[in-house]
């Protein structure tokens, strides 16, 4: 009678397992799947989001649509993607502004540390410092001497209170003890107009944008803020070189997950982002726009991501900023 039992058992495990077999090799992605970038077309964080989307697709087998959603600095397209479905068909790409939002916003309808799972962090660029021609400075050190000199005749911009051009701002007057005026405006388009026409002396910006100004004489550049120099910029110093060892901040982009997304869909983006970040046609447009490719785990962008959170904390608490 036990021989009968395990036999039966047996027999029903070989019916099984072709059922299972099936099961398990259905597409994970049955549809197009939405790229969403919380920014409008251009700047910089767009042409990321472009280059990746097709061979993302190619190598998940399903299209991958860029769409893109703007507004409240990221924190509507973000929040969009937190309450979509968790099936792997909406991914989320965004900047370093997610460690800002928990800093700044009361409520920008999301939290990086909930309701989002980090992926992958794509790529990372460093900013650049750069200050109209006419202020009489041609290097970092000569900016802080002029504005120590000038205390509260200097004005920035950014493209808005509490975004993550502001905090770096901010840091970067902690570092320097600068006395400066904050201007903000509705995006980084108009700061540069304002810097451009000599509303505003001084500004951070990404390196696309500010090396076409820099080469048409129209802005100059003093430094970048990686710890290495660029090679779009070979000539530009770090702001470590220039006498402010350690300053380091990266502008970046990295896939998000919405929350409660199966543990095999993070794990399946994962694989397909690093392998894609590995070739080098990706790795050359990347680079043509002042990124590197990066590509970690998501326990590490997660972990990077927590850092910067309580980075940014301290700098609102220094700065004495309030949620807005």
């Amino acid at each position: 009678m036990k021989y009968r039992r395990l036999l039966f058992a047996l027999l029903a495990g070989l019916v099984a397992t072709p059922a299972v077999q099936a099961a398990s090799s259905q597409p994970m992605f049955t549809k197009p799947i939405s790229l969403v970038i919380p920014f409008s077309p251009g700047g910089s964080t767009d042409p990321v989001g472009r280059i990746i989307a097709p061979y993302l697709g190619k190598e998940l087998g399903q299209s991958v649509v860029v769409e893109n959603k703007p507004g409240a600095a990221g924190a509507i397209g973000a929040a969009h993607v937190a309450r979509a479905a968790p099936d792997g068909h909406t991914i989320l790409l965004n900047t370093g502004v997610v460690a800002v939002h928990p800093n700044t916003l009361k409520n920008p309808g999301y939290d990086v540390r909930t309701d989002l799972i980090p992926v992958t962090q794509l790529a990372a660029g460093p900013y650049t410092l750069i200050v109209n021609p006419k202020l009489p400075v041609k290097t970092l050190q000569e900016l802080v001497a002029y504005g120590k000199a000038n205390p509260g005749k200097l004005f920035y911009g950014t493209s808005g209170t509490g975004g993550s051009l502001h905090l770096l701002t901010e840091f970067f007057k902690q570092e320097t003890g600068l006395d400066m005026m904050h201007v903000p405006y509705k995006g980084n388009g108009p700061v540069v107009t304002a810097l451009v026409g000599g509303d505003i002396q001084l500004a951070f910006d990404t390196i696309p944008g500010s090396k076409a100004l820099a080469e048409d004489g129209r802005v100059r550049i003093l430094a970048v803020t990686s710890l290495k120099r660029n090679a779009l910029l070979p000539d530009v110093p770090t702001m470590d070189e220039s006498g402010f060892p350690g300053f380091e901040a990266e502008t970046w982009t990295g896939i998000f997950l919405p929350k409660g997304t199966d543990e095999a869909i993070v794990k399946r983006y994962n694989e397909a982002l690093v392998k894609v970040l590995q070739i080098k046609d990706v790795q050359d447009s990347l680079a043509q726009i002042g990124y590197v490719v990066v590509g970690n785990s998501p326990e590490a962008f997660k972990k990077q991501i927590t850092n910067e959170i309580d980075r940014w904390a301290e700098t609102v608490k220094q700065a004495k900023l309030t949620k807005e």
